[in-house]
């Protein structure tokens, strides 16, 4: 269960919506959810538990409110703040439960950090069971895709000296951590005649529950994909391994497209002819490449002019949380919603936050 959790990812002086929270740990993403949860700083945490169960979910926030932890900021908004009583429990939790270290944009999607951490615990397994010599043991349970994936690359890399290269791969790695957390971290691993640890043979904090020892290996396994996406190594058994696991893109072709046209000059209109796209389309590549991108990889100076700057400026003021379109708004026309949305974002990009 994810209750204890949860509360963690409220606020004391920032409203923060149900609907939002959810869609943004089971990723299912839109424009407004991306958005919010770059308020929230949450993005993060995107995809970080894809099997939620919505009414799961709803219960445990609806216990929130009637525990006291947390309260609706009016009647149906669907916005909710911590208590004084949220805050402590918020807290508690912190200090006794793992705290998120590694992941971070870079590490999205976390369903490449999770694709490679399941392909690496059975080519782990592999390459241990070949120290040995060894043909008859049990693999490891994982889905078909990554069995399959395992034994392509297996086929692949395999040579005589794959076991001297795997280990000076792995060992490279756990010396970026503190070596009690390497230690526990390999103990956790399946090889020749060894079962691999749980949770409480690991000498982990007994506060801990399995949501956070899920939490603290996975995290690990986002450093190791920092590491692996900063050494460039497509020669060696483990980074080929690493590179056929990166199954998924932070942005779609479709959506970097979109901005390299729109960088060289393309406007939008001509982008939605030549390529068949709605116009509504191509905002959202961009809105949603700005929620996404360093600020410095996103043309902001082609939308937010001088004048489109100065105007905005001047008729909002305050927390950006609080701020209504309705305040700008002049006519009909999308691309003025969409140029007070970039503004939000790049405002927030340069740190404007509760």
């Amino acid at each position: 269960m994810v209750n204890a959790f949860l509360i963690t990812l409220f606020s004391s002086v920032q409203a923060r919506r149900q609907r939002v929270i959810f869609g943004l740990l089971k990723r299912r993403l839109t424009v407004s959810t991306e958005y919010w949860g770059l308020r929230y700083n949450l993005l993060t945490y995107v995809g970080l538990f894809p099997h939620l169960d919505q009414q799961v979910f709803d219960q445990q926030i609806t216990q929130f409110v009637e525990q006291g932890l947390l309260i609706e900021i009016g009647t149906d908004t669907n916005q909710f703040l911590l208590t004084e009583k949220g805050l402590a429990a918020k807290q508690a939790c912190q200090a006794q439960h793992y705290q998120i270290q590694y992941m971070t944009l870079a590490t999205q999607p976390l369903s490449n950090v999770r694709d490679f951490q399941q392909a690496f615990w059975l080519a782990n397994q592999v390459v241990s069971e070949s120290a040995y010599q060894n043909k008859r043991y049990y693999p490891l349970q994982v889905d078909l895709q990554t069995k399959n994936l395992v034994k392509r690359w297996y086929q692949k890399t395999y040579k005589h000296d794959i076991i001297s290269e795997w280990v000076t791969s792995i060992t490279e790695f756990l010396q970026q951590l503190p070596p009690i957390t390497a230690n526990q971290l390999t103990a956790t691993w399946v090889g020749h005649q060894i079962p691999g640890f749980n949770l409480e043979q690991l000498g982990l904090p007994t506060s801990w529950t399995e949501v956070d020892f899920y939490l603290w290996e996975l995290d690990l396994f986002a450093h190791w994909q920092q590491y692996l996406s900063q050494k460039q190594d497509d020669k060696q058994a483990l980074g080929i391994l690493w590179v056929l696991t990166q199954r998924q893109t932070f942005l779609s072709p479709s959506i970097r497209t979109t901005v390299q046209q729109i960088s060289q000059g393309t406007s939008m209109a001509i982008i939605s002819q030549q390529r068949h796209l709605k116009i509504g389309t191509v905002r959202e590549h961009l809105l949603t490449a700005a929620i996404r991108l360093p600020k410095q990889d996103f043309p902001y100076d082609l939308f937010l002019t001088t004048d489109v700057v100065a105007y905005l400026q001047s008729h909002l003021v305050g927390n950006i949380d609080e701020w209504q379109f309705a305040d700008v708004r002049t006519s009909d026309d999308p691309l003025e919603f969409f140029l007070f949305r970039l503004y939000e974002i790049y405002l927030t990009k340069r740190g404007e936050r509760p």
